[in-house]
C-alpha cells in the first residue's frame, strides 16, 4: 500500500513540472522577422529601440549645392558702381556712345540698353524703324529678356561730361559693372548684360537675348 502511494505522488510531481515548462517562455522571445532575426520591442523599461538590419537610417536629403545665378561673381566687377550712380539707378554708355544702358531701380525696366543707331533691326521688332521715336532697345526684367522699341531715353542717364548728350559715364571695353543684382560688361562686340540667369548682347549690328 505504501509503495502504491509513493508511485502516485511521484507521477503527480512529474506532471506538475511538465505543466510549468509548457506555460513559460523566455523573456527575450518576441515577434521575428523573415529569416528568423529577432526584433526587440521597445517601450518596456530598459529596452533599446528597435533596430532592423539593412534599414538605411541616414538622412536621404542631399546636401544643398550652390545656386546658379547666371551672374559673374562680385569679384568680377572692375569698376565701382557708385561712380555710375544717378540717384537710385546706374547709367553708363559704350566708348562709341552708341549704346546707352541703365540698371534701373524701382521700375519695370530692370537692366537694359538702347541704341542711338541700329544697322540691323531684330525681327522681333517689325515696327521699329530706327527713327528718332522708334529706337531699338532690350532689357531683362521679371526673369526674362525681351526686345523693346522705345520713343524715349528710358536707359539714358543724365550728361556727365559737360555736354548735353546723355548716357552716363563711359564703361570702357573690358570693364564690368555690377549693381542691383545685374552685371554688364562692355566689349568691342557690344554690351552684354546678365540678371538672374537671363541676358542680352546688343550692338548696332547684332542684338540677341538669352
Amino acid at each position: 500500500m505504501r509503495s502504491a502511494i509513493m508511485v502516485a505522488a511521484l507521477v503527480a510531481l512529474a506532471g506538475g513540472l511538465a505543466a510549468c515548462d509548457s506555460s513559460e517562455s523566455p523573456a527575450s522571445s518576441g515577434p521575428t522577422q523573415a529569416g528568423g532575426t529577432s526584433v526587440r520591442q521597445s517601450g518596456a523599461p530598459g529596452d533599446e529601440p528597435t533596430v532592423v538590419p539593412g534599414l538605411d537610417t541616414t538622412d536621404p536629403t542631399p546636401a544643398p549645392g550652390p545656386s546658379p545665378t547666371g551672374l559673374p561673381s562680385r569679384d568680377d566687377a572692375t569698376v565701382d558702381a557708385r561712380d555710375y550712380q544717378q540717384r537710385d539707378s546706374f547709367y553708363f554708355q559704350s566708348p562709341t556712345g552708341n549704346i546707352m544702358c541703365g540698371i534701373v531701380s524701382a521700375t519695370t525696366l530692370g537692366v537694359g540698353c538702347q541704341l542711338g543707331h541700329a544697322n540691323v533691326i531684330p525681327p522681333q521688332l517689325p515696327d521699329c524703324t530706327d527713327a528718332p521715336d522708334r529706337k531699338v532697345a532690350v532689357h531683362v526684367y521679371g526673369g526674362k529678356a525681351e526686345f523693346l522699341c522705345t520713343s524715349q531715353g528710358i536707359f539714358v542717364g543724365e550728361p556727365v561730361d559737360g555736354t548735353r548728350k546723355g548716357g552716363g559715364k563711359i564703361l570702357n571695353y573690358g570693364d564690368t559693372i555690377i549693381a542691383l543684382g545685374a552685371a554688364c560688361t562692355s566689349t568691342p562686340q557690344g554690351m552684354r548684360c546678365d540678371a538672374g540667369g537671363h541676358g542680352f548682347l546688343i550692338s548696332a549690328d547684332s542684338q540677341t537675348i538669352f
